[in-house]
């Protein structure tokens, strides 16, 4: 696909709609690859729990490794930006690294030891990881060159929720129906086309002009980024995020607690999750129709806060078996958290996005992801051991303790710096 040019009508449309789909697709099937919250998830958790008889803090433990490629983005973004790969700085990465990534998940399909499956999905978030950041290098750069940013990104974000919705019934299904390890392998197996998908659209719809080695530039990027990272109001942003998101996780747990406890089938978990997700489309919506007009992001803060603390409480309905913690009651938990989860999410997306300097935007909003990730994997495997070591398998204080550190954070909000909107 070349270049769109605006000046060129009927042609620079086309050009625009095949970017849009391009876009769309990008984001649709790097969810589907993504190792630890898309296809793969739940029969993954599955075959740890049923078939090697793991606990939650084993299974966060040995999986932690895998959040490492998402915590070196900015190294992708200096790569690809800067070191052409055959004259390409976008195209010629997202074939090979799509590939590696369609190779890694077929290589999962046809081993049976779990520490090289491990190696494979390694390689695997490798892959994904830095075509996710190229991806969105390609969309900022043609996005400026088209004034169609925010026609991409919408695109990006609506097809990436219909995949969660698509691969939590997936997931779900292929753990009631079949045999872990079979479960597993599908899964893997069916994973790997995604990134095929994308070699083929890149091949096919991707046209840059050819880039060549600029080490000056590298440098004074480079330059500019530690000289950001030196602001003060960068590193309070950032210490807000990782206490945000390091408050205890019971994702974990609270799979092992719908098995045992609850009696839910895999199937059903599997829907739950998809109905999460489509709380989460709800409250994309919401969050870009009304609130983000609304209020200032501050303001925004002190309701994710509030929306997180209740949100968290909500799953004490989920305890019992005797009295609330009934399917339709996880239906309803499920999909109100969902909408108010992703608010909370947008909120602290717009918050780093706000902080970033000029110049390096995007290395610096990716430094402050990779925080945002590692706090995440943090708090899942934090979460797990109190759930096992400290709590004697007891999901109720777990809760109480995630909801706390939480409502801890309305201590942080204040020392945020103010927006545009809050000083106008």
């Amino acid at each position: 696909m070349q270049e769109p040019n605006m000046a060129n009508g009927a042609n620079a449309q086309k050009r625009i709609s095949w970017l849009v789909f391009f876009f769309g697709l990008a984001y649709f099937c790097q969810h589907f690859a993504q190792t630890q919250t898309a296809l793969l998830a739940q029969p993954i958790n599955y075959f740890c729990k049923e078939a090697l008889g793991w606990g939650p803090t084993k299974v966060e433990v040995f999986l932690s490794v895998l959040i490492i490629p998402w915590t070196i983005k900015p190294l992708y973004g200096l790569i690809s930006d800067f070191i052409p790969l055959f004259g390409l700085r976008r195209k010629s990465y997202l074939l090979i690294l799509n590939t590696i990534a369609a190779l890694g998940f077929l290589a999962v399909a046809n081993i049976a030891d779990i520490y090289v499956i491990r190696t494979a999905l390694l390689i695997c978030a490798v892959g994904t990881a830095a075509s996710d950041v190229i991806v969105d290098g390609l969309m900022v750069e043609l996005g400026k060159k088209t004034g169609m940013t925010a026609r991409f990104q919408s695109q990006q974000w609506l097809w990436f929720n219909v995949a969660a919705v698509l691969t939590a019934l997936g997931g779900g299904y292929l753990s009631e129906w079949f045999e872990p390890a079979h479960a597993l392998s599908i899964a893997a197996y069916v994973t790997a086309i995604a990134p095929a998908i994308v070699v083929i659209a890149t091949w096919l719809l991707v046209y840059e002009d050819r880039s060549q080695f600029n080490l000056v530039e590298l440098k004074s990027t480079t330059g500019n980024l530690f000289q950001a990272l030196r602001s003060k109001t960068l590193w309070i942003v950032a210490a807000f995020l990782a206490f945000w998101q390091f408050r205890p996780s019971f994702g974990s747990p609270f799979y092992y607690h719908q098995t045992d406890a609850l009696k839910f089938s895999q199937e059903f978990i599997g829907q739950l999750t998809a109905i999460s997700c489509a709380g989460s489309v709800i409250g994309v919506l919401a969050y870009g129709r009304w609130l983000e007009t609304r209020f200032t992001t501050k303001n925004l803060m002190y309701i994710s806060v509030v929306l997180g603390v209740l949100s968290t409480l909500a799953y004490l309905l989920l305890i019992d078996p005797t009295t609330t913690a009934t399917p339709l009651m996880a239906i309803i938990v499920n999909g109100v958290t969902g909408a108010t989860n992703i608010v909370a999410f947008l909120t602290t997306l717009a918050l780093a996005a706000q902080v970033c300097p000029k110049r390096v935007e995007a290395l610096t909003f990716s430094v402050l992801m990779s925080v945002f990730n590692i706090a995440q994997k943090g708090s899942s495997v934090f979460g797990a051991y109190l759930y096992e070591d400290m709590f004697n398998n007891s999901l109720s204080p777990l809760i109480w303790v995630s909801a706390l550190f939480t409502a801890a954070c309305f201590v942080l909000v204040p020392l945020l710096p103010n927006t545009k909107k809050d000083e106008t």
